[in-house]
């Protein structure tokens, strides 16, 4: 990449690696984490967005311009919510901390039912995961929901890779109580025989904090 060149030769000829976060992390997974040892997986962080991190035969997927990984711009619900990047019904604005904020405002306006979650200015993901601790039923239908869509874009993910795992990262998997089943109901129910049930769903062993440092080091192996 042009930019990995101008810092090198500004810096003496010193090699240099360039790579996103989610890209970052997944290396950090599987040199340090729950992926350590597998060669076929893709990492998907659940955070303000939903990046991703795919690796096949023990190696990153750059594709042929250094971005191949937008997993959470593909689309989830044709024509749906408008995303940032400009497209409608990327699985981003829907499956992100963000996403399931929005939900839970919409739901709230166009349903009558009662939730803890009316009394909450300014709702975020964390307001509807406390809600779903307590048992409030409009916040668990809110996961079960995201649950169910990650699961479904998931499938189309393991149809294209064949990962042995997936691997959940970010603030929201924090929720893993509230998501992990209805992920994995609807992913086994959208694959081909050959992969249902087979495709293991992890989540992170590393810190937020360090996943991303951690992976950005290794890269310094291969240079």
């Amino acid at each position: 990449m042009q930019f990995t060149k101008i810092l090198s030769a500004n810096l003496g000829g010193i090699p240099v690696s360039l790579t996103n976060d989610a890209n970052a992390a997944a290396i950090g997974e599987m040199t340090y984490g729950a992926a350590k040892g597998m060669k076929n997986f893709i990492m998907i962080t659940l955070g303000t967005g939903v990046g991703s991190g795919i690796i096949i035969d023990g190696k990153l997927v750059y594709g042929n311009d250094g971005f191949a990984g937008e997993l959470g711009h593909t689309t989830a619900i044709r024509g749906g919510r408008q995303c940032n990047c400009g497209l409608k019904g990327c699985l981003e604005t829907y499956c992100s901390a963000i996403g399931v904020a929005r939900t839970a405002k919409e739901w709230l306006e166009t349903r009558g039912e009662a939730s803890l979650l009316r009394n909450v200015e300014n709702i975020s993901s964390k307001d509807v995961y406390d809600a779903a601790k307590m048992g409030d039923k409009l916040a668990l239908e809110i996961f079960d929901y995201t649950g169910t869509l990650l699961g479904q874009s998931f499938a189309n993910f393991v149809h294209f890779s064949a990962p042995e795992a997936i691997v959940l990262f970010g603030g929201l998997a924090r929720s893993k109580e509230f998501l992990t089943e209805p992920i994995l109901k609807a992913m086994n129910e959208n694959l081909l025989p050959a992969w249902k049930n087979k495709v293991k769903l992890i989540y992170s062993s590393l810190k937020e904090s360090d996943a991303a440092i951690l992976g950005a080091s290794a890269l310094a192996w291969d240079l």
